[in-house]
């Protein structure tokens, strides 16, 4: 195992334990004030179209975000895994669109379409353990989206995570794309110029 793997799994173990030990209360709290930082912000405003993850466990909720941006009136698409560790987003009204699929996780139903990527202005909230101020993330080690916005550079990527998930330094790859924002309860940071 070389250096920046060794890194990122020790760091994977304790961002997992980190976001773990936020008690329920606390965690509702953060997601509040996340949510808020979110829909205040002008690319929300300014999106058509919103593609998010399904929260699990101790990730941010993402559920009233979903109903939400729904009923403002944007396209929302979820995620779902595809052979060779692909990844793409569908177009949902509601949470009950969506069935158990790979993982465990939440995936839209057959009847779900594709979202056109390259259709209006979309932004992307993306999941993580751990991400820096430079906008450098670690996931949970698949690759997904990382192979997902290295295709569709077009999509304004948002990495959405507690404070206490941003740390001083992500270690990072070639194959790892940076974000171009990100939101905790405390900020909203964007990559101007993209």
């Amino acid at each position: 195992m070389d250096k920046i793997t060794d890194a990122k799994s020790t760091l994977r173990r304790g961002m997992k334990a980190l976001r773990a030990s936020i008690s329920l209360s606390e965690k509702n709290l953060l997601d509040i004030k996340m949510q808020e930082k979110l829909f205040d912000s002008s690319f929300y405003k300014q999106a058509d179209t919103l593609l998010t993850f399904i929260s699990i466990g101790s990730e941010p909720d993402t559920l009233k975000i979903i109903k939400r941006a729904v009923q403002d009136g944007k396209t929302v698409a979820v995620p779902k895994c595809l052979p060779k560790r692909q990844m793409a987003f569908y177009i949902i009204k509601d949470i009950s669109d969506c069935e158990e699929g790979s993982y465990g996780i939440f995936e839209p139903k057959s009847f779900c379409s594709e979202v056109d990527y390259k259709s209006g202005n979309i932004i992307c909230l993306v999941p993580g353990l751990a991400f820096d101020r430079k906008f450098a993330r670690i996931g949970y080690g698949g690759g997904y989206y990382d192979r997902f916005l290295a295709v569709h550079s077009n999509i304004f990527a948002i990495g959405y995570c507690p404070e206490r998930c941003v740390i001083e330094k992500v270690p990072t790859e070639d194959t790892d794309i940076r974000l171009d924002g990100l939101i905790t309860e405390k900020t909203v940071e964007v990559l101007y110029g993209k």
